[in-house]
Parts: C-alpha cells; sequence; structure tokens
C-alpha cells in the first residue's frame, strides 16, 4: 500500500500530462462524433501568444457552447489554451466575431498599450461572449469620439 501512496504523492510529468491531455481530447472527439457533433480537430499551433494573438479557427460545423467559456489571463500560454478551448467548442463563424474582437481590443484597447500580455490579463474571467461585448463597447465609444 505505500508503495502506491508514494506514486501518488509525486508530481505527474510533462509527458504524463500530455498523455492524458491527448486521451481526453480522444475521448471528447468520440463522445462528440456519437452525438453527431462535429469532430474536434487537432490541437491547432498556438504560436507566440506574447507576440501576437493566436490565429485559431472554430471546430464546429454548427453554433456551440464555447463563448460560454471563462478565459485565464494569467499568462499567455493560459491565455491562448484557453481560446484553444473555445475554438473546440464553437462553429468558425462564432470564433470568428471573438478572434475579431481580440484583434480590435489588441489595437485599441490601452490594456495592450504594453503588450499583449497586459491586454490579457485585462480579459482574465471573461467568457468569451463577455469579451466581444467589451470590444463592441469601445468600438462604439470611439465612434462617438470622432
Amino acid at each position: 500500500m505505500s508503495g502506491c501512496q508514494s506514486d501518488r504523492d509525486e508530481a505527474p510529468t510533462t509527458e504524463t500530462v500530455e498523455q492524458e491531455t491527448a486521451a481526453v481530447s480522444e475521448r471528447v472527439t468520440r463522445q462528440r462524433s456519437a452525438a453527431g457533433e462535429a469532430a474536434v480537430r487537432a490541437a491547432q499551433p498556438l504560436g507566440d501568444p506574447t507576440r501576437q494573438i493566436p490565429r485559431l479557427e472554430g471546430q464546429f460545423a454548427e453554433s456551440g457552447a464555447g463563448l460560454a467559456h471563462i478565459v485565464d489571463g494569467t499568462s499567455p500560454e493560459a491565455f491562448a489554451q484557453s481560446l484553444q478551448i473555445i475554438a473546440s467548442e464553437t462553429s468558425a463563424e462564432q470564433y470568428e466575431r471573438l478572434d475579431s474582437a481580440l484583434r480590435f481590443l489588441g489595437m485599441y484597447s490601452s490594456a495592450a498599450w504594453s503588450g499583449l500580455p497586459g491586454l490579457y490579463q485585462s480579459l482574465d474571467n471573461m467568457t468569451g461572449e463577455e469579451i466581444i461585448e467589451h470590444a463592441n463597447r469601445l468600438m462604439a465609444e470611439r465612434r462617438q469620439a470622432q
């Protein structure tokens, strides 16, 4: 018994986490396919989220609930992973709305003036829907100021 306990106390390796993530992703893909939903494609490349907002695509054939997910803006990597989750559960049209909002905020939000990590932190704990609304408000403010 004590041998089993010490195994549980050890921190998981990166390889173990990656294997578990791949297994969960495969299970979700099979469940979605069985439910008649679009299969999730392989993880999309993120690039360097400190230098550019990741370019992703929604992966559902129809609208999904991905925009209701809360983003983690504590680091560029966490933000990019949040975007991957959202993209995996939205249609291309839904994700395009979020992507456009993020790119607008990246250009015009004062939070992005110090760099993308500042923008990500300002969006921490917002849903995709809230980010879109935030960008729409800023866009309306800019139009009124002109």
